[in-house]
């Protein structure tokens, strides 16, 4: 806890300075209920700046006091508020991941002056979080303008498996409002990860990337996506040490999803074995200075933090332009090119009122499996998507996060 100090002792003095309407009371409550979710917080010495991790931007900044709004006006105005969205700007990529839940049909690009209009469209209704994703979104020829073109109040993520990104891009990048980058990685064994992305260079191109991120300062967070093979203890224990060797600041674990590569399979065991490792090892290790903070993606999306966010405080932007719930969930609610997205959005509400208590991926992929559902061209049809939406029976309940408001006199169910 002592990692913790000086985040306490900031709560009161960066409220003032990032709450803009919001009350100084709000603020240091999210602070203190985010505090006791992670053993540690990251510090940007060149930035003067803080991060929790990966999924909230930096602190103090425009884009987190635009945060600490909505969140407020969530948990006490009951209100639906995209804060964090997916942007696929391209279909292309260079691998073949054994877990991909994209459609391998869809190569295009979403055009530059096309994504400008969904920031803008986004900062309106009050996203703060954008992730810019794929495919692989680095072999987007214009990646460096849009990033360039996030607006200020917005901060972003760059989902890669590395390629291409070396010291000349991290320097060009390093004071844009792309603050967070995350490498995928997949094992700590060169052969194993070249094989599971089927790719030969894949290997080495995310620890180039690692390298040329951190030399720079910028935020950087390795993505791992768990395999039984890996949740062996000694695998983990190998994988875990190969993580603290690249000075990284987070190591961000995902689960498999029954869609796409993995269509029909269970992950349920795997998804409960994770968790409890996860925990106890977080547990033994919080107090280590060379290990990242460690986040596991289940653990933030549980009831007991902020649960699964699809459709209602978050969603994706496919690169043909349709309107998904989640980048994992090939149900579409519109497209871009055809209805406005805020009211896209909207029409997501009947089905998306308010955060569901597990992964919506998790279910979906088992009602797509029962009626066949053929997921090698997503997302699915607009119309054919609201009839799968009406049997997925979703157990919906407000999460930690915002009930921790119901005792302060605000929001009441």
């Amino acid at each position: 806890m002592e990692r913790f100090k000086r985040f306490t002792e900031l709560t009161e003095e960066i409220s003032e300075a990032m709450l803009n309407n919001v009350m100084q009371e709000s603020c240091s409550h999210i602070i203190e209920f985010l505090k006791k979710q992670n053993e540690k917080y990251n510090y940007n010495c060149e930035s003067g700046r803080y991060f929790i991790n990966s999924f909230f931007p930096s602190f103090p900044s425009s884009a987190w006091s635009r945060t600490v709004q909505d969140f407020y006006d969530i948990a006490v105005h009951n209100e639906r508020i995209p804060i964090q969205t997916d942007i696929v700007i391209t279909g292309k990529c260079h691998c073949n991941c054994w877990h991909c839940f994209r459609s391998k049909d869809n190569n295009e690009d979403l055009c530059i002056e096309t994504i400008s209009q969904c920031f803008s469209s986004l900062y309106d209704m009050g996203t703060t979080t954008i992730g810019i994703t794929g495919g692989e979104p680095m072999l987007h020829k214009d990646i460096l303008d849009i990033i360039y073109s996030i607006p200020d109040g917005i901060e972003a993520q760059l989902y890669t498996t590395g390629h291409n990104i070396d010291a000349q891009f991290a320097s060009k990048i390093k004071d844009s409002n792309l603050t967070r980058c995350i490498v995928s990685l997949d094992h700590y064994d060169e052969e194993i990860v070249c094989g599971l992305r089927h790719n030969p260079n894949a290997y080495k191109e995310a620890l180039k990337a690692i390298r040329a991120l951190t030399e720079q300062n910028i935020y950087t967070a390795v993505t791992v996506c768990i395999t039984n093979e890996l949740l062996k203890p000694e695998a983990l224990q190998k994988y875990f040490k190969l993580i603290q060797s690249l000075n990284i600041n987070e190591l961000r674990i995902i689960m498999p999803i029954p869609q796409g590569n993995l269509r029909g399979q269970n992950f349920s065991h795997l998804y409960s074995d994770a968790t409890k490792f996860v925990k106890q090892f977080k547990k033994e290790h919080s107090s280590s200075a060379v290990m990242p903070t460690i986040v596991n993606f289940c653990e933030i999306e549980s009831p007991s933090y902020l649960g699964c966010q699809a459709g209602v405080n978050y969603m994706a932007i496919n690169n043909n332009g349709y309107v998904t719930p989640c980048i994992a969930v090939p149900l579409s609610f519109g497209n871009i090119y055809k209805d406005n997205l805020k009211d896209i959005f909207e029409r997501m509400g009947e089905f998306f009122p308010i955060p569901g208590r597990i992964c919506y991926g998790k279910i979906l992929g088992r009602v797509l499996f029962r009626e066949k559902v053929d997921t090698t061209i997503t997302p699915i049809s607009t119309d054919f998507s609201l009839d799968i939406a009406k049997q997925c029976n979703v157990l919906r309940d407000r999460p930690a996060f915002f009930k921790s408001f119901d005792c302060r006199g605000g929001y009441q169910s």
